[in-house]
């Protein structure tokens, strides 16, 4: 009231915790309402759980022997907001790349687009069961690709999918893949983990003063 509502909101912290008040005791009310299978429920369940997981660390800096860990935490994660901005543009290129060429989309003309209706014919169901990438069927296309590229870029294959690619398409995507393991995998991944080191040092040479701080 004395600082002014603009002031009070420029800290992330009291956003977070006005969903958390607000929204538990939207949740109760809800719960009241509509079963606890209903979407609205879940989701709003959901979100309070992520919140909770941030009060908790936040509280969690109290104690001895886990406020370096938090601080450490915290200070890492900001030293590297710029390597992992970098690494989501790549990701979302190379995902773009993946798009472009259809890799596992039905909606694209060619081999993929033949055998899935082959299955949906089949199994009489649509969509169906055991097609390529088929864990990514209830959400965008585009973020499906993303979490290709993501997943290669963390040693996670799945090539069945590129087996439904024409013979041109096909040498592009491997051409691909070695770009992604490369740039993300080899070189970027290991800047990262190298920062994240050098992040961690600093932290070390001065985490006594600020545990203190963090505590106040």
């Amino acid at each position: 009231y004395n600082t002014g509502i603009k002031q009070y909101l420029s800290e992330p912290q009291n956003i977070s915790d006005i969903i958390y008040n607000y929204g538990g005791l939207l949740n109760f009310i809800l719960q009241n309402i509509y079963p606890p299978g209903e979407f609205i429920n879940k989701l709003l369940t959901s979100i309070i759980l992520l919140l909770q997981v941030v009060k908790t660390f936040f509280y969690l800096r109290i104690f001895d022997n886990l406020s370096y860990i938090v601080t450490m935490i915290n200070t890492v994660l900001y030293d590297l907001r710029i390597f992992l901005l970098f690494f989501s543009i790549l990701i979302y290129f190379f995902a773009l790349i993946f798009a472009v060429l259809g890799v596992g989309n039905h909606r694209v003309d060619g081999k993929f687009r033949d055998y899935y209706y082959e299955q949906v014919t089949e199994q009489g169901i649509d969509p169906p069961v055991g097609v390529p990438l088929e864990e990514y069927r209830m959400i965008n296309p585009l973020l499906g690709f993303i979490f290709t590229s993501l997943r290669m870029a963390l040693t996670d294959y799945d090539f069945s999918s590129a087996n439904y690619l024409e013979s041109n398409e096909n040498h592009i995507y491997w051409i691909v893949w070695f770009m992604v393991i490369v740039m993300t995998n080899i070189i970027f991944l290991n800047f990262i983990i190298a920062e994240a080191s050098a992040s961690y040092e600093k932290v070390k040479e001065n985490l006594d003063a600020m545990i203190f701080k963090e505590r106040a």
